[in-house]
């Protein structure tokens, strides 16, 4: 199933499932599927259409409409009124950034280690520090034995 997943400082965080016909996005928690508390945010300021292909029936193509917000959708950083949404599109409403994703799946990225050695340092004296990247940035330190 297609979701939009939320971005914080560039780590995959909230995902919304686009499993509705019709998903209102804005800044009130009334009358919408996915409220952003982002003052930047209209109170109904987007809405995510599944719209059967003609093309190819049985398939649905996405599409994401500006409901004439004051600060606009943009898709890809380009100002819209309605396009059809692509695999790894970038959405942002306001303040808030989303990724499109068609198969729904939040990406994991794979931690990452850094040897830290700093000039002027003995052996037993350098770090190493791993870098987890989920939902929470997570940092690991370990001093080394002498």
């Amino acid at each position: 199933m297609a979701a939009l997943i939320q971005f914080a400082s560039g780590a995959p965080g909230i995902k919304y499932a686009l499993d509705k016909r019709h998903t209102l996005i804005g800044r009130s928690a009334q009358g919408n599927d996915i409220c952003l508390p982002c003052s930047f945010a209209s109170k109904h300021h987007a809405i995510i259409m599944l719209v059967e292909s003609i093309l190819d029936p049985g398939n649905f193509d996405i599409y994401i409409e500006d409901l004439n917000s004051k600060n606009h959708t943009y898709v890809n950083d380009e100002p819209i009124t309605r396009v059809k949404l692509e695999d790894g599109d970038i959405v942002r409403i306001g303040r808030t950034t989303m990724k499109f994703d068609s198969s729904g799946v939040v990406p994991e990225l794979a931690a990452v280690e850094v040897d830290l050695e700093l000039p002027n340092q003995t052996p037993s004296q350098s770090q190493s520090q791993t870098w987890n990247f989920s939902r929470r940035l997570s940092l690991i330190t370990a001093d080394e034995d002498e």
